[in-house]
């Protein structure tokens, strides 16, 4: 049976492509080929049907390319790019065989997910989705305030857009989200320790409704096609990764404070069991920790296992 994704690989946005062929060219039958396209809307592409003439894309596809992408990393990168249709989740492919700056990238997660397990929503082709393996010789206490360091990072390659950071670790674009890092840790206690940075990006915001506001780069001007702004995000975290092993988290706090969306304002903490705790956000402690300055005075926020509201203030 046809796959909706490489029959998709056939169409254009500037010209009817018919169904046989496309069945020709896999050796399915037009049935099979007619099934697969009839399921393009799941993945949020819209195609125009014309009898006599088949299918055409209503937008083009900016598909990914491995070539171009390893042809726009840096000289002298260490970073090996593999590129599938389709799996399960990028973040758990890498962590069953880690390979050091390996970056596994795919144009669709069956189940991709963010922090507390939430399911990441995409769009074909109009998201970043993948995940890059990095080795620390050191144990995972070393790694205090990566997850922190990865926003800042980001943050910072896509200074150009707005994009700022909500802690831990989601990205927003005028206080909606936009994206997210997820990153999940296997090795020994004293080393060495394999991580496994998880990105999703929406480059168009999403149709289905969430339980939270959305944001795509695309709404907010023009932004660099797909493989560029990968080698882009790719390139921004061999360095940043780089200066981490030296020198840990230090240098990152300023940064990630840089691009805190609501740094001076009126915050609420909630709890997975409903409990909530308001104060200002002051910013972070030395470890990535959250600084909450309340009427009981500072707290310092160490779990990540809480949701991160703004308040209006008290009139």
């Amino acid at each position: 049976m046809a796959d909706t994704l490489t029959c998709l690989h056939f169409l254009s946005a500037e010209h009817f492509t018919s169904g046989a062929d496309i069945a020709a060219s896999l050796g399915v039958s037009r049935a099979s080929v007619s099934t697969a396209l009839a399921s393009a809307e799941d993945y949020g592409i819209t195609l125009t049907r014309r009898t006599g003439a088949g299918y055409r894309l209503s937008a083009p596809i900016d598909w990914l390319d491995r070539a171009q992408v390893l042809a726009a990393l840096p000289e002298g990168s260490r970073i090996d790019v593999d590129i599938v249709q389709r799996t399960d989740s990028t973040n758990r492919r890498l962590l069953a065989a880690p390979v050091h700056a390996r970056a596994l990238v795919a144009e669709w997660q069956d189940g991709g997910r963010g922090r507390l397990g939430r399911r990441w929503l995409a769009q074909l082709g109009g998201s970043m989705m993948f995940s890059l393996a990095w080795r620390f010789e050191g144990g995972t206490a070393s790694l205090s305030g990566l997850s922190l360091a990865v926003g800042a990072i980001v943050a910072d390659a896509l200074r150009d857009t707005g994009v700022q950071l909500k802690w831990p670790n989601d990205l927003l674009l005028d206080g909606a989200k936009v994206g997210g890092i997820l990153i999940e840790i296997a090795g020994d206690a004293m080393g060495p320790t394999d991580a496994v940075i998880g990105i999703g990006l929406n480059l168009i915001a999403p149709a289905a409704v969430t339980d939270q506001a959305c944001a795509g780069l695309a709404d907010h001007g023009a932004i660099p096609e797909r493989n560029v702004l990968l080698a882009r995000l790719l390139a921004a975290l061999e360095r940043g990764l780089n200066e981490f092993t030296v020198h840990g988290f230090a240098p990152f706090k300023p940064r990630w404070e840089a691009f805190s969306a609501w740094h001076g304002q009126q915050v609420e903490l909630i709890a997975p069991d409903g409990s909530r705790r308001a104060g200002t956000l002051a910013g972070l402690a030395d470890d990535g920790s959250l600084r909450l300055a309340t009427d009981a005075g500072e707290l310092v926020v160490h779990t990540g296992d809480l949701s991160l509201r703004r308040t209006e203030p008290a009139r």
